[in-house]
Parts: C-alpha cells; structure tokens; sequence
C-alpha cells in the first residue's frame, strides 16, 4: 500500500475528479480520494483555526489564528488597503494590522472576536523527507497534500539579505548610490521598461517618489515596494541644472523576462508567489499551492502543525517557515504591541 501511495504521490497534486465521474475514476484518481480521506481526521481539529484574508475585497491570503482573543498571523506582502476576515462559518470582520515581520513576510492582525481557536506549533523538526503532509484550508478537505522534500533549512546565509516581491511596482532601471547620499543616479534604463516609456535617462538622479524624498537604493527600494504593478507614481529627478517630475506606470518584473520563456514557466505550473525570496528559514514540500492559499498551517499525518506556508516558490516547491521558528517572531511581534500599549 505504501508503494502504491508514494507512486501516486505525484498525481495526488491535482484536482480531485468530481463525484459525478466517481464510475470512469482510474486507479490513480481512487488513490488520490484514499489519501486525502487519511487526512480529513488530521484537519478537521484545525477547521476554525484558518480563515480566509481580503485585501480591498479581493482574496489576498490564508491566515493562521494564534490567539483566543482575535489575532492571526499572515503573508504580510499580500496585506494592501482594506484588510476583512473572513471565518470559516462565513461571518466577515475588518481587521487591523499589528506588525510585520519582514524576513519570514509574517504579518499579524487582529479582528475583534474573542471565542477563536488558536493553534499550536511543533517546537522541534519532525519534517523527515518523504513524510506526508497537508496545507488546511478553510474547508473539510485539504487545500493540497503531498511530501516533505528537503527537511528545515536555512535558505540563505547570513550575509544574503536581499528580499525581492515580484508583485511590487517594476521599474526598469540599473541604479548607484551617490556618495553624499542624495539620490539615486540612473546607470541605465532597460528598454521598453516602464522608466524608458516616461523617458527617465541614463545620469538622471532621483530624488523624490510621490511625497517622500530618495536618499539611496535601499530606501527607493522600500518606497517601490509599497506600490503594485499598473499603478502610478511621481518621480523627481534632477537632470542637469533642472528639476523634473515624471509620472511612472510601473510594470512586472515578469515583463522583463523573454516572451517565450515566460509561457513557458507559465506552462510548467502556474502562478509564483510574488515574495519567495529572504526568508531565514523554511521547510520544502512537493505541493502546487496557489499562492493565495499561502498563510495557513501546514500538518502531518499525526495533526502536528509543523509551521505556516508562507510561498510557492516553484513548480512543485511551496515553502513554509517551521513552528520554532515562528514562535519566536509571534512573541516579538506581541510584546512590541504591549510596549505601544504602555506609552
């Protein structure tokens, strides 16, 4: 059985068939209801526990409670404008956010409810490679399940910080700091990028971005990352002896890439999650998550929670930040709003 169960690993990543084709079902789509069946005991502890999160009413992410009295952690670079929780009854409240954790992108906001069910995470690392698990939804049945591929991991050293969300506003331009510090100068602008179509030109300094000044990369980088793509921003630049403001329409990193090789990523699985990069520490598994159903737990076969996925990074690569990892970052984040509290 545990052959036949790891020979339709694979498979079990797809839509399940339709109780109506219950009679033309292959023996692959049997094996795939067998194995979700074996986690349906496992989630069900944890259906209250999830809920959906709206950004300006459109679906942004999953979210995890961890608190009786209303607070959940999120992907915090899907948070943007208006944020409402939807529970697993149905029921909506607006919800307001607490803090972000930049590195694992865990956000926490909290709604006004004070009956909710938390969970509770695995402190050490029982992700053992070829180990079952499933990402829960807010459903009976779980959103995807499969294996652990690579067990907890750091992603990056420590000297490799650099996050990139490839949702953010995309600018197009190679940039160099000024040595006094104020501005950015342009190296050069990428064709058909949108700093090339509002005619920014290579030597052009940038000072300004909408109402906030640009001292250097990084903090132009901050600003950008603020902004989604198609929307419009003010950029003032100094060109010479003049000041000028020019309106940007940004674009997607994903413009960048050839034509071609775009649709053929697109070809092999789908949507990426736009932040997949920076995190300090992750758990892989072999899941094809939408990237909206990021944000809530992940378990095992034993109803452990082992952490909370935080992107798809790849065609069958979802990661999640592991429970001793998140304890931590939920505590900071807590305790900084206690210290608010008490000015």
């Amino acid at each position: 059985m545990f052959r036949y169960l790891m020979a339709t690993a694979s498979a079990i990543l797809v839509a399940l068939p339709s109780a109506d084709a219950a009679e033309s079902e292959t023996p692959a789509d049997k094996g795939k209801r067998r194995i979700v069946a074996l986690f349906a005991p496992t989630i069900k502890p944890y259906a209250s526990s999830v809920v959906r999160i709206l950004a300006d009413g459109k679906e942004a992410s999953l979210g995890t409670i961890v608190s009786k009295d209303g607070y959940i952690l999120t992907k915090g670079s899907e948070l943007r404008g208006k944020i409402v929780v939807r529970l697993a009854d149905g029921m909506e409240l607006p919800a307001e956010r607490f803090g972000y954790h930049k590195p694992s992108d865990l956000a926490l906001v909290k709604i006004e409810k004070s009956d909710l069910v938390p969970v509770s995470f695995r402190e050490d690392d029982p992700t053992e490679i070829g180990n079952w698990i499933a990402v829960v939804g807010t459903g009976p049945q779980p959103v995807s399940v499969g294996v652990v591929s690579v067990k907890a991991r750091r992603l990056f050293g420590e000297d490799q910080t650099r996050i990139e969300n490839f949702n953010n506003g995309y600018l197009g331009v190679v940039m160099e700091d000024l040595e006094d510090g104020d501005g950015v100068r342009i190296k050069s602008v990428n064709p058909n990028s949108p700093a090339a179509k509002a005619l920014l030109k290579k030597g052009d300094t940038i000072v300004g971005l909408d109402a906030n000044e640009v001292k250097d990369r990084d903090g132009l980088a901050d600003l950008l990352s603020e902004f989604r793509t198609g929307e419009i921003v003010a950029i003032k630049i100094v060109r010479g002896e003049d000041k000028l403001t020019l309106k940007v329409k940004l674009g997607s990193r994903s413009d960048a890439i050839p034509e071609g090789q775009r649709d053929f990523q697109n070809s092999m699985g789908g949507t990426l999650s736009g932040r997949r990069t920076g995190f300090p520490m992750v758990i892989q598994h072999d899941t094809i998550l939408n990237p909206k159903d990021c944000g809530g737990p992940l378990v095992d076969l034993e109803g452990r929670v082992l952490g909370i996925n935080i992107a798809r990074a790849g065609r069958v690569e979802t990661w999640t930040i592991p429970g001793k990892t998140i304890r931590p970052i939920l505590a900071e984040l807590l305790n900084a709003i206690k210290a608010d509290e008490k000015k």
